[in-house]
């Protein structure tokens, strides 16, 4: 495969796989209760440093996908080479990385909130991806990003790639913390038995 190709093989599978996961956030939503732009952006704003941080990586991480599929002579710098089969194993990745979120977003259904808050009818989700890990989400956006990394051997891509795992990881104590201030005792067995973004040996 020539270096184009990689690029857009990448750009492909990173469009099936927001397409998919916009449409699954479609339709967790309430439509009894529709919530505006400015809703939206104060939900995020009242969650703190972290959900703004990761949606400012969001927008920075679409401007360099551009640049990589576009491919300038003066971003030559950025360009690692590895060798063709880690490049196939980062398109596997992608690839599984898009099921598997189906997977988690089936199993939430509309529990699911992009903000950091609990649902009137918020319950702990223990089935499917739940019932070994309490942040699959953040498991296939890590995966995705791994995948990314061989398939693409960025240099910006792999340092934003890095960059954000802190910031999701500080976005998973907060969540956990949340669930542990609403259903205090019973998230807490959860967690005994339940592993982060790894399942639990």
């Amino acid at each position: 495969m020539t270096d184009l190709v990689y690029r857009v093989t990448f750009v492909l599978i990173f469009a099936i796989f927001w397409i998919v996961r916009i449409y699954y956030v479609r339709k967790a939503k309430d439509p009894d209760k529709p919530r505006s732009g400015a809703e939206r952006r104060a939900a995020i704003k009242q969650e703190g440093w972290t959900g703004i941080v990761l949606v400012v990586l969001t927008y920075v991480e679409l401007f360099l996908i551009g640049l990589f599929l576009w491919g300038p002579s003066w971003m030559s710098w950025a360009d690692l080479v590895f060798p063709f089969w880690l490049h196939w194993i980062g398109i596997v990745i992608l690839v599984c990385s898009v099921p598997l979120m189906i997977w988690v977003h089936r199993t939430l259904g509309q529990h699911y909130s992009y903000a950091l808050e609990t649902k009137t009818e918020q319950k702990i989700i223990t089935t499917g991806p739940y019932s070994r890990v309490r942040h699959p989400l953040y498991s296939v956006h890590n995966l995705f990003n791994f995948g990314m990394v061989l398939l693409t051997a960025n240099i910006p891509l792999i340092i934003l790639a890095i960059f954000g795992v802190p910031f999701t990881y500080a976005r998973m104590k907060r969540e956990e913390k949340m669930m542990i201030k609403q259903f205090g005792s019973d998230y807490e067995e959860y967690m005994k038995k339940t592993g982060k973004i790894f399942p639990k040996v």
